[in-house]
């Protein structure tokens, strides 16, 4: 049975919360807890983002907590949280220990590739799996029982191929992540940023857990040097779809003839990186190469929004990025969703969790508006570029790209025009 008039009451309540700027209690055991599963990449190549997203999940969970409480209610949640260790083997593992511990919904996990092992696991057994990191297209399947709260890869190659253009760029070389995730965004920008009139080089591919990357550098450097031969060094740029292995490609990179020559580009999983930005080689090469890309989030945070953000940057202790926020407003929806069905049916759940997600209002300000993949049908990016200040390292927002609704023209604009 669905609660929708309890639903509405919850909007006006959340909003009044949110706006106070409550402070978390942490989570008690009470008769009406509510177990969430959150799968995240702890230890391994994806490390920063997920302990970035677990950073989030802690004050959206101390949140939801207050918001009871206030109001006179047991309801709770509990996180119990798992490292899958950016490993696809390793997720599927520990989504089975979850569901051994009668756990029904799961936020998580944090690659595509991890998503991809584990997907089939969680149809065939009943379990709910909201993503707030995944976006490879390809897991993009109507009926499954995966819910996204990040847009896919259509969008970001979109606004990578808006970018290049905006800056001049005429030939593209990749270097990319050997997995599902890599090699769709790679030839989702591949197409239009030729259909605009770009040349885009063959690049490097790398394998997942790759320790030595000269060979890499090395082959992208010759690749980059034929670039330059044919359109100038101004007019090329690298592009690099990776995870945190940028920083040790870049370090690597900085010792190289032709690759500092050129523009570098990233990605939503290495732009807003901490580690990027400590003094060292791959600082300094990412600021001569000013290198730009896109993380997910709007530009202009309210009021609400904003405290919201800076609990996590508190709890983090640097920026968070794009998947902290929407891993944020995860938490929240699956907390309402379970007060709105008593059912563990997964199909009970599914129904209940896109209802709820159609009205909560998040640290975006707007509702997660999903299509039939349960996807979102709206994307919001801002590209950051890495900048130097004396001895310091810092990123800087210089374009954002929204698309607001279904079938609607992107804006592609420079910060502050």
């Amino acid at each position: 049975m669905y609660r929708r008039e309890f639903a509405i009451v919850l909007i006006i309540l959340a909003a009044f919360v949110f706006a106070c700027g409550c402070t978390g209690t942490g989570t008690t055991t009470t008769a009406d807890e509510n177990v969430i599963g959150v799968l995240l990449p702890l230890t391994g190549d994806y490390t920063e983002s997920g302990q970035a997203v677990r950073a989030a999940v802690e004050v959206a969970a101390e949140d939801v907590n207050d918001y009871f409480t206030q109001i006179g209610s047991t309801f709770q949640v509990r996180l119990v949280v798992e490292d899958t260790a950016t490993d696809p083997a390793v997720a599927l593992d520990k989504l089975k220990q979850l569901e051994k511990e009668g756990i029904r919904i799961v936020i998580g996990p944090g690659s595509s590739a991890e998503l991809e092992a584990i997907r089939s696991y969680a149809d065939e057994h009943g379990i709910l799996l909201v993503s707030t990191m995944s976006t490879a297209p390809s897991l993009a399947i109507e009926g499954d029982n995966v819910f996204r709260f990040v847009p896919p890869d259509t969008f970001q190659a979109d606004a990578m191929a808006y970018c290049l253009e905006e800056d001049g760029i005429a030939a593209v070389v990749p270097v990319w992540r050997g997995d599902v995730w890599g090699g769709e965004l790679r030839n989702l920008t591949k197409g239009p940023f030729e259909e605009a009139g770009g040349a885009f080089f063959d690049g490097v591919m790398y394998t997942p857990g790759t320790e030595d990357y000269g060979d890499l550098v090395s082959d992208l450097d010759i690749q980059v040097g034929r670039a330059i031969g044919t359109h100038g060094a101004g007019n090329v740029g690298v592009y690099a779809v990776t995870f945190s292995e940028i920083v040790p490609i870049m370090e690597a990179a900085s010792g190289t003839g032709k690759l500092s020559q050129v523009r570098w580009y990233g990605c939503d999983a290495n732009v807003l990186l901490d580690t990027l930005t400590a003094p060292g080689d791959a600082a300094r090469f990412a600021a001569q190469t000013d290198f730009t890309g896109p993380a997910i989030g709007n530009a202009n945070r309210d009021p609400r929004s904003e405290a919201i953000y800076q609990k996590i940057q508190d709890r983090l202790g640097h920026m968070p990025d794009g998947y902290g926020m929407a891993s944020y407003d995860a938490v929240w929806v699956v907390a309402l969703t379970g007060i709105q069905t008593s059912s563990t049916d997964v199909a009970d759940l599914k129904v209940a969790l896109t209802e709820t997600a159609s009205w909560y209002q998040g640290s975006q300000g707007t509702a997660v508006e999903l299509d039939s993949a349960g996807d979102p049908s709206t994307a919001h990016y801002v590209f950051w570029s890495l900048g130097r200040d004396g001895d310091a390292y810092g990123w800087e927002q210089v374009y954002t790209y929204n698309i607001w609704g279904p079938g609607t023209l992107p804006e592609f604009e420079p910060v502050g025009s």
